[in-house]
C-alpha cells in the first residue's frame, strides 16, 4: 500500500516536471501493484490518474482508463470521484471535438448530490457545458449562460474568474471586456493566480476587436509579465521537486535491492513516510511567508467548520495590509515581499495552539480559531494590530510605516463561506472608515 502511494507521488512529480513518459510508466506500475494486492481504492486512483495523464497523448486509452475508474469509484461509493472523472472525460471529449459525448459526461457529473459544496467544480462544469452548447448550436446555451452569470457573484474570486472567462469566450467584444474587467478586479484578491494571464489575454483580444489598441497592448504586456512570473515560480517549485524526487528515487533503488531484508526495509519505509509528509507540507505551505496556503486554508477550514455549534463556534479574521500597493510602488516588490514575511511572523506569534494562520492571497491573511467567538478573536487581533504599529519597519527602509485593517466574524453553522464573507465585509468597513483598526460587529 505504501509503495503504491509512493509510486503515485513519483508519477505526479514526473508529470509536474514535464516527463509524461516516466509519469505514465509509474502510474502503470501503480495500477499493476493495485491489482496484485487487491486494493480497490489504489486501483481506482491509478486508473483515473493514468487516464488524465494520457488525455492528450493517447485519447482512446485515456477514455478507457477514466471510464474504468468511474466503475471502480462507484463500487467504492465514492460519488465525488465519479463526478471528477466525468468532468475530466467531458473536457477530454470537448478537446477532441466530440461535443455530444462531452455533453453526456457533464450531465452525469451534474447529478453529484453534493455538488453545491464544490463551487469551483460547479463553475468548471458549467463552463464546459456552455462551450458544448455553443459548439452544438443548442438553445440551452442561454440557460447555461444564466448559471454562469449567477456564479460571477460568488464570494470566491476563483469561481468568478472561471465563470467570467467562459462567458467572455462567446460574448460580443464590449460585453466580453466588461465581464473580464470585473473579473480582473476580483482576481486581485487572489494575488498571482494561474487564470490571470488568460483574463488579460482575452481582454487584450476584446479591446483589439473594438479598436482600443492602447488597452489591448497594455493587457498583452500584463499577459507576458504574469506568464514570466508563473514560469519563474514553476522553476523554483521544480527545483524543490527535483530534490525530493532524487531522494525518493535513491530510496526506491535501495529498497528494491534490500526488499528481502525486512528490518532494513522498514527503516527505508520510515524515510519514505517522512518524504511523503514533506511533499504534503510543500503542497499546503505558501512559499513566501511559510504560513498555510489558500488551498489548505479552505480544505482545513471546511473540516473545522463542520464542528461549529452554538457552544463551540468557529471565529475567523481577514487581515489586510493598508496601502500595500503604495509600498510596492514606492520601494519595490522585493521590499514588499519582506513586509509580507515579517507580517506573517507577527501573525504566527499572535496565533494560539489550534489556530490556523494562512495567506489568503496577495496582501491578505486569514486567522481561524476553533471554539472562539468573534469577540474573543478580536482581542487577539487588536493586540496584533498594536504589534504591527510598534514593529520596527524602519529597519527595512527609513520612513516605512505599515498598518493593517482587520475584519472578524464567527459562525455556529457549517458555513465557512458566509463567515469569511462577513469578515470581508467588516474589513472593507474598516477600510472605508480610515483603516488601521479591527471590526468584529456590524
Amino acid at each position: 500500500m505504501w509503495l503504491g502511494r509512493g509510486l503515485n507521488i513519483l508519477a505526479a512529480l514526473q508529470s509536474q516536471l514535464n516527463r509524461p513518459d516516466l509519469a505514465v510508466s509509474l502510474y502503470e506500475e501503480q495500477l499493476t501493484l493495485a491489482r496484485s494486492i487487491h486494493d480497490p481504492e489504489l486501483l481506482a486512483t491509478a486508473l483515473h490518474d493514468l487516464g488524465v495523464e494520457l488525455r492528450f497523448s493517447d485519447p482512446e486509452r485515456a477514455r478507457q482508463h477514466i471510464t474504468d475508474s468511474i466503475t471502480a469509484f462507484r463500487a467504492l461509493k465514492y460519488d465525488f470521484g465519479v463526478a471528477v472523472a466525468h468532468l475530466n472525460l467531458a473536457e477530454a471529449e470537448q478537446y477532441s471535438g466530440h461535443p455530444h459525448e462531452a455533453l453526456g459526461h457533464v450531465q452525469a457529473a451534474l447529478t453529484y448530490p453534493l455538488l453545491r459544496q464544490h463551487p469551483l467544480m460547479t463553475a468548471e462544469l458549467q463552463a464546459t457545458l456552455f462551450g458544448v452548447y455553443h459548439a452544438l448550436g443548442d438553445p440551452r446555451a442561454a440557460g447555461s449562460a444564466a448559471e454562469l452569470r449567477a456564479l460571477t457573484t460568488h464570494p470566491h474570486p476563483e469561481v468568478h474568474l472561471t465563470a467570467a472567462l467562459a462567458l467572455a469566450a462567446h460574448a460580443a467584444p464590449p460585453e466580453a471586456a466588461a465581464l473580464l474587467e470585473a473579473a480582473l478586479q476580483r482576481a486581485r484578491e487572489l494575488g498571482s493566480h494561474t487564470l490571470l494571464p488568460a483574463v488579460h489575454e482575452q481582454l487584450s483580444a476584446a479591446h483589439a476587436r473594438q479598436g482600443h489598441h492602447d488597452r489591448a497592448l497594455h493587457h498583452l504586456h500584463e499577459t507576458l509579465r504574469l506568464t514570466r512570473e508563473r514560469h519563474a515560480a514553476e522553476r523554483h517549485q521544480s527545483f524543490q521537486s527535483f530534490e525530493v524526487l532524487q531522494r525518493i528515487q535513491a530510496l526506491q533503488e535501495v529498497a528494491e535491492q534490500e526488499r528481502t531484508r525486512n528490518t532494513e526495509l522498514s527503516a527505508h519505509l520510515q524515510e519514505l513516510r517522512a518524504l511523503n509528509s514533506r511533499i504534503r507540507e510543500l503542497g499546503r505551505t505558501d512559499h513566501l511567508t511559510q504560513l498555510f496556503n489558500r488551498e489548505h486554508l479552505f480544505n482545513e477550514g471546511e473540516r473545522l467548520v463542520l464542528s461549529a455549534t452554538g457552544r463551540t463556534p468557529l471565529a475567523g479574521a481577514i487581515i489586510d495590509i493598508d496601502h500595500f500597493k503604495r509600498i510596492n510602488d514606492t520601494w519595490g516588490h522585493q521590499l514588499g515581499d519582506a513586509v509580507l514575511r515579517q507580517l506573517a511572523d507577527l501573525i504566527r506569534a499572535a496565533a494560539q495552539p489550534g489556530d490556523l494562520p494562512a495567506r489568503y492571497g496577495g496582501e491578505e491573511f486569514v486567522l481561524l480559531r476553533p471554539g472562539a467567538t468573534a469577540t474573543q478573536l478580536a482581542v487577539t487581533c487588536r493586540a496584533l494590530n498594536a504589534h504591527v504599529q510598534q514593529h520596527p519597519w524602519h529597519t527595512l527602509t527609513p520612513d516605512l510605516r505599515v498598518t493593517v485593517s482587520i475584519g472578524v466574524a464567527d459562525t455556529t453553522t457549517p458555513d465557512l463561506d458566509t463567515m469569511l464573507g462577513t469578515a470581508d465585509r467588516r474589513l472593507y468597513s474598516v477600510k472605508r472608515s480610515g483603516r488601521n483598526a479591527v471590526q468584529h460587529l456590524d
